[in-house]
């Protein structure tokens, strides 16, 4: 006879429930499903026109702004505003995180012209046109990157005439013939820690005497210095040197040759030198490592030198002249300085490097991505 117990009846019973429960569960279960987006997000900005004032740094110099971006369930959408110059058209930007879920992102003045300076390798006190794009994109649910291609709004365009960060150091300007004698609007040479020794780079054409002198104003009528003896001129070297005179009547001084010159006037022990430069990058970021230099370009009408070279961001870089390193820049504390540390490449890539020494004292240099 065969019996079958309550309790055996009840087990049963129970077991057929909590199946029929996690099958009902199963069938219960809402799945997320991804939706791209209907249309482009639209990018607004506060402003299109930014003249830029360093008296203004820490403000705020403009805000952009964009609805949230609806992938059809509650997703972590990352924003990044990218920036470009018309002529490359996005295919190289300049990547300017914005954060996840966020739907705005405000700029101050400085480091919009830092952007415009040192990223794009715009000139200063001019205006030039900018484009900026919004991307959105979303990750994975494990954090990976996502297989959903990114959407872009259409590009806003904007004119941004940035500033050239300048100290004003204490300075003798450099009149001579190669620019009309004029005291008012020639270059200037600066004693950055103000102890009576001043530097700077002069770049002398062709075609005249080669001959200059310092004043201490941008004028004849203070204190002019001119050749107090033992000059001495070397051609084949490209260099010069001697003593000051302050006496206003003295002889001019002179370098050997048309030549881009970094030029030294010590008023403590009236004293003077001029060596000619060109420049070049060195580096293990470069073709040529650290042995051998990648040479620059000058060009009289910017007076800036240049180079296109392919960098590895495995590697840095520095600036010397006459392939020595007598002479050579690094970058310290958000500028250049002579005998720097090692400048890094931020990402593999062709740049277009130039460098910028007509501002006595206020070195800069700029690296901006090519195709």
């Amino acid at each position: 006879m065969r019996n079958i117990s309550l309790s055996r009846l009840l087990m049963a019973s129970t077991l057929m429930l909590v199946i029929f429960g996690y099958t009902a569960c199963k069938k219960d279960e809402i799945r997320a499903v991804l939706q791209l987006p209907k249309a482009s997000p639209t990018l607004q900005s506060s402003t299109t026109n930014l003249v830029l004032d360093s008296s203004q740094a820490n403000q705020t110099a403009v805000t952009f702004s964009w609805a949230p971006v609806n992938y059809g369930y509650n997703a972590d959408v990352t924003y990044t505003l990218q920036f470009d110059v018309p002529a490359d058209s996005f295919q190289n930007p300049i990547n300017v995180p914005v954060g996840i879920n966020k739907t705005s992102l405000g700029m101050t003045v400085a480091s919009l012209n830092t952007l415009a300076l040192q990223s794009l390798g715009l000139p200063f006190a001019q205006a030039s046109t900018v484009l900026v794009r919004l991307m959105v994109s979303i990750n994975q649910y494990n954090g990976n990157p996502s297989t959903v291609p990114p959407v872009y709004s259409a590009p806003l365009s904007l004119q941004i005439t940035p500033y050239q960060v300048v100290i004003n150091y204490p300075s003798l300007w450099v009149p001579g013939d190669y620019q009309g004698w004029n005291p008012a609007a020639a270059p200037k040479v600066a004693s950055v820690k103000a102890n009576g020794v001043y530097e700077g780079y002069v770049y002398f054409p062709s075609g005249g005497t080669f001959q200059f002198k310092f004043t201490s104003a941008p004028d004849w009528s203070h204190i002019n210095y001119g050749d107090g003896g033992n000059m001495t001129l070397d051609a084949s070297a490209g260099t010069a040197s001697g003593n000051l005179s302050t006496n206003g009547g003295a002889g001019n001084l002179q370098v050997p040759g048309t030549g881009y010159y970094r030029l030294i006037a010590n008023t403590n022990n009236l004293t003077w030198s001029a060596t000619r430069t060109t420049w070049s990058v060195i580096g293990d970021a470069t073709p040529g490592g650290w042995s051998t230099d990648t040479d620059m370009s000058f060009d009289p009408t910017t007076q800036t030198w240049s180079v296109t070279v392919n960098l590895v961001s495995s590697g840095s870089f520095k600036f010397r002249a006459n392939h020595d390193w007598t002479i050579n820049f690094g970058f310290d504390n958000g500028q250049l300085t002579y005998g720097g540390s090692n400048i890094p490449v931020p990402s593999d890539g062709k740049y277009l490097i130039t460098l910028n020494l007509s501002v006595a004292g206020n070195y800069t240099f700029s690296m901006k991505k090519v195709n």
